[in-house]
C-alpha cells in the first residue's frame, strides 16, 4: 500500500480521489523537440516521490532524476543527442555522453579505446547509443500496489561479428523512492564473445558540493593512476568547482552488507532542511565484483559518480585480456544483473550510511 503525501492509501482510496493517475504520478511518454535530441523517444516515471526521465532511444538509460522536486544528478553540456550523432572512434563517445543517473557502458568493452583480435573499439562501448526495440511502458495494479514498468531490448550486433542483446526492465511503484533494474545480456551468436559492462551513476549540483560524501561497502580502494593517487586521501569527498581539474578514478573491491548486497552512495546531509539528500546503488557483488568512483570537480564537468562493473579492469579491454580479467559470454550464454537505485533522505539516508559502515567494520575485523 503506497504512502502518498503523508497518507497510506489502498487502490480504492487512490481511485476515489483522482480521475487520472497523471494527477499524482504515473508514466508519460514524450519526444525531445530541440537540437540533436529532436525526435528522441523518452518516458517519465513519476512515483509522486521520485521522478526520472528514461531515454528510450539511448538504451533506456536515465538522463534526469529528482526527489521531491530536488534534482540530484549531473547532466553534461552535450544534453540529449539522437543515436545518429554517436561517434565511435577513440574517445569521441564523449560527444554524446549525457551523464544522468545512469549511463550504461559496454556491452563488449568499457574504459579507453583500443584494438584487439575482436576488432577496434571506442571508449566505453556502444550500448548507451543504441535505441530500444520491443519497447513498452505499462502501469498496472498488483493488489494495492500501483506498478510502473518500462521494458525494452537493445541489440549490439555486427555482421560477421558479435551478437549481444540486452533485455532491460525498470520497475517501481507509486509512492516509492526507488527503482529496480533488471538487465539480462544474451550472446545470440555462435562465437565466444568479450562482455564488459559498467553502470555509470552520476551525482551533480545541488547534491554535489564541498559537503558531499561518498560511502562504499568495500574491502579496499586503489588509485587508477598518478592523478588519482594524489587525491587518494579525499576520494570520498566533494569540493568546489575548479577549472582544469584532472579526473580521478578509484578502484574498489565491493563487499556485501548484511542483506547480501554491496552498496555505494553519494550523500549530502545539509540539504532539504537538514534531512539530507543523496542516492544509493545496491547490487550483487557476485555478478558485479568491481566498483569505480569518479571524481571530476571541473568547471561545468562538475560530477562525482559510483560505477558497479563486472570486471575491475577500468584500464580497458586490452588490459583486461592481458591480465586475465576479461569476461566472456559463450554462445547462447546469458548473464543477469539486478541493481536497486534509491533516492535517499532522512531515516533512509542514515540507514544507508549505517549499513555500509557495518559492512566495512566487519571487513576490517576479518583482516
Amino acid at each position: 500500500m503506497p504512502e502518498l503525501f503523508g497518507q497510506r492509501l489502498n487502490r480504492e482510496a487512490v481511485q476515489a480521489r483522482v480521475g487520472s493517475l497523471a494527477q499524482i504520478g504515473g508514466i508519460a511518454e514524450f519526444n525531445y523537440a530541440a537540437g540533436r535530441g529532436r525526435g528522441v523517444r523518452a518516458v517519465r516515471l513519476d512515483t509522486g516521490v521520485l521522478s526520472v526521465e528514461v531515454v528510450v532511444d539511448r538504451a533506456l538509460d536515465i538522463a534526469h532524476a529528482a526527489y521531491r522536486g530536488a534534482p540530484f544528478v549531473w547532466r553534461s553540456a552535450n544534453d540529449i543527442a539522437a543515436p545518429a550523432f554517436y561517434e565511435a572512434a577513440g574517445d569521441e563517445w564523449l560527444r554524446s555522453f549525457f551523464g544522468g543517473w545512469l549511463t550504461t557502458c559496454g556491452l563488449a568493452n568499457f574504459g579507453p579505446p583500443g584494438s584487439d583480435q575482436w576488432g577496434t573499439f571506442g571508449q566505453h562501448g556502444r550500448i548507451n547509443n543504441l535505441p530500444a526495440e520491443s519497447y513498452s511502458a505499462q502501469t498496472h495494479w498488483e493488489g494495492d500496489r500501483c506498478i510502473l514498468e518500462v521494458t525494452g531490448t537493445m541489440r549490439e550486433t555486427k555482421a560477421l561479428g558479435e551478437k549481444l542483446v540486452l533485455h532491460r526492465c525498470w520497475r517501481t511503484e507509486l509512492g516509492s523512492s526507488a527503482l529496480h533494474l533488471r538487465d539480462r545480456v544474451v550472446n545470440e551468436g555462435g562465437i565466444r564473445t568479450p562482455h564488459m559492462i559498467l553502470y555509470h551513476c552520476n551525482a551533480g549540483f545541488p547534491l554535489l558540493g564541498p559537503q558531499t560524501r561518498v560511502y562504499v561497502s568495500h574491502g579496499n580502494v586503489e588509485p587508477r593512476d598518478a592523478e588519482a593517487k594524489a587525491g587518494l586521501d579525499v576520494w570520498d569527498r566533494g569540493g568546489e568547482p575548479e577549472a582544469g581539474f584532472a579526473e580521478q578514478v578509484f578502484i574498489h573491491t565491493p563487499r556485501a552488507c548484511a542483506d547480501g548486497k554491496a552498496r555505494a552512495a553519494i550523500l549530502r546531509d545539509d540539504l532539504l532542511d537538514g534531512a539530507g539528500l543523496g542516492f544509493e546503488i545496491a547490487f550483487d557483488p557476485d555478478t558485479l565484483p568491481a566498483l569505480f568512483t569518479w571524481r571530476k570537480l571541473d568547471y561545468g564537468d562538475y560530477v562525482m559518480s559510483v560505477e558497479p562493473a563486472n570486471t575491475p579492469a577500468i584500464q580497458g579491454r586490452e588490459y583486461a585480456q592481458a591480465h586475465g580479467m576479461l569476461p566472456f559470454l559463450e554462445p547462447g550464454e546469458q548473464r543477469t544483473y539486478e541493481l536497486l537505485f534509491s533516492a535517499l533522505s532522512g531515516d533512509a539516508l542514515r540507514a544507508s550510511v549505517a549499513a555500509i559502515a557495518s559492512a566495512n567494520a566487519t571487513t576490517a575485523a576479518a583482516r
